[in-house]
Formats: structure tokens, C-alpha cells, sequence
């Protein structure tokens, strides 16, 4: 007798594929595991269909029933697919197939609407945290500030589409923006607090990159699970005469991004 699952939230289209992917016969275990032979026949329906980008998938539960393994089984091919970025597993929504990487130019005037490769009204930023406290050795380093600067420090989600993209952690010298909360509050605007402090224009003077897995904190912040691939950035902006004014770390998703630096 099979099972009832719980996939009212799935598109039936998109479950009817499933499905089929599913019935297939596996072939001999010895040869290749099953766990990765389930692996191979998600990933090879992401890359070449019929699942299309963004569709959501059964939960690894379903999953196991509809390949008829264990969950064990089915989570170690579910992990795979998520560490290579063919599967992104948002915390408390589910497993979906990775859109199509969005396209993020890093030029050394560009705002950060500016630089996506996407309408303005797809993006959306929510606030996390505002708040004072010392400088963290980054930013010390990076701002050439004293031991125990006070900075302002600031947490924002950018969402596309209402899934969360970009995690960013900015950190401003406290001394240079006086009136920043007040500011800020208004029209939760970063430039808009720039122009209220005389700083008219600015430009990015550095930008780094690196690779690496999802703390706690991300992947709350980004609703992925813990370990969850991740390209970072860290970036210093200086007002036109070069004189520092933020330092910034950022965090996407590994899948979600493609990264294009414009030669000004």
C-alpha cells in the first residue's frame, strides 16, 4: 500500500516528473551506489530537465518514499546536490532546483541596484540590525582605524523575488556619521546617510573574494541549511578623496550569483 504524502505544496506538473524520474529500475548496487544513482538522476533532470529552475521538490521524506529508499539513502543524494548548488534547501520552506544564477557587476561607482542584472522592483532590503559597538579586526584593518573604534554596525537581507540573496554586514566609522540612525531611518538608505554627512559621491577601492560554508547565523539569515555553500566578498568604499567611509562583508549563495568586474 503506498503511502500518503505531503506534497500539497509541490506543483503536480513538477511532481508528475518526480515521479517518473522515480520509477525508473536502479541498476546493479554493487557497481554504483543507489544513493548515487538517485543523485545521478536528479542532478541529470536539473542540468538537462524536466525539473525547471526554481521548482520546489517533495520533502526528503517524500523523497525517500517516491525513490523507495530510506532517508538516510535519499539524504546523502539530496546533500551532494546541495553542496554542488544543483539543489538549495531554504530553512523552514524546503528543497527547490537553483534559479538561474543572477548577475552581479562590480564596478567601483555602481550602487548595489544598480549592479543586478534585474529590475529594481524584484529587489527588496530588510534591516536586521542597526547598532554602535567597538570596530571587529576587519574592519580595523581594512578602514585603518584605532583598537576599540566605535563603528556603526549594519545587517541586511536583499531579497529577489522574496527569496533571500545577499547577506551583508557594513561597518561605518562612528566619528564620520553622526546622524546616521536618524537618517537611516527615514528611508532605510545608506547613500541617503552619505549625502546628509556631506559625502556626495563614492567609489569601491577593493574588492576580495573567497569561498566557504554557511555559519549558523547566515544560514539563518539566508534560510539555507547549516554548511550551505557560500561565495563571500569584502569590499572597502572611500569617499572621492579616498578617504575610507564603510567596510562591508557580503554573503550569496555559491549557485545564485555570477560575479562580472566592469575595467573602469
Amino acid at each position: 500500500m503506498s503511502k500518503r504524502l505531503n506534497i500539497a505544496s509541490v506543483d503536480q506538473d513538477e511532481l508528475e516528473r518526480i515521479r517518473a524520474i522515480a520509477a525508473k529500475p536502479y541498476g546493479n548496487k554493487s557497481q554504483r551506489a543507489i544513493w548515487l544513482q538517485i543523485y545521478d538522476r536528479l542532478s541529470n533532470a536539473c542540468i538537462h530537465g524536466p525539473l525547471s529552475a526554481g521548482s520546489r521538490l517533495p520533502s526528503e521524506n517524500d523523497l525517500a518514499d517516491l525513490f523507495d529508499v530510506s532517508r538516510v539513502t535519499m539524504r546523502r543524494a539530496l546533500t551532494k546536490l546541495q553542496q554542488e548548488g544543483q539543489l538549495q534547501a531554504r530553512k523552514g520552506v524546503g528543497i527547490f532546483v537553483r534559479q538561474q544564477p543572477t548577475r552581479y557587476a562590480i564596478s567601483s561607482n555602481m550602487r548595489f541596484i544598480e549592479s543586478l542584472n534585474v529590475d529594481a522592483e524584484q529587489i527588496k532590503t530588510h534591516t536586521l540590525s542597526l547598532s554602535r559597538r567597538p570596530a571587529s579586526m576587519k574592519a580595523i584593518e581594512a578602514l585603518g582605524l584605532k583598537q576599540d573604534t566605535e563603528v556603526i554596525c549594519l545587517d541586511r537581507i536583499r531579497t529577489l523575488n522574496d527569496e533571500p540573496v545577499y547577506f551583508t554586514t557594513k561597518e561605518f566609522p562612528a566619528d564620520l556619521f553622526p546622524d546616521f540612525e536618524a537618517v537611516y531611518e527615514a528611508r532605510q538608505s545608506v547613500a541617503d546617510v552619505y549625502q546628509a554627512h556631506g559625502i556626495k559621491d563614492f567609489k569601491r577601492v577593493e574588492t576580495r573574494i573567497s569561498g566557504g560554508f554557511a555559519h549558523s547565523n547566515e544560514a539563518e539569515a539566508l534560510q539555507l541549511t547549516h554548511r550551505t555553500p557560500l561565495m563571500r566578498t569584502s569590499a572597502i568604499n572611500s569617499d572621492t578623496k579616498g578617504k575610507p567611509i564603510d567596510f562591508s562583508l557580503g554573503r550569496w549563495p555559491l549557485a545564485s550569483v555570477e560575479l562580472i568586474f566592469n575595467e573602469q
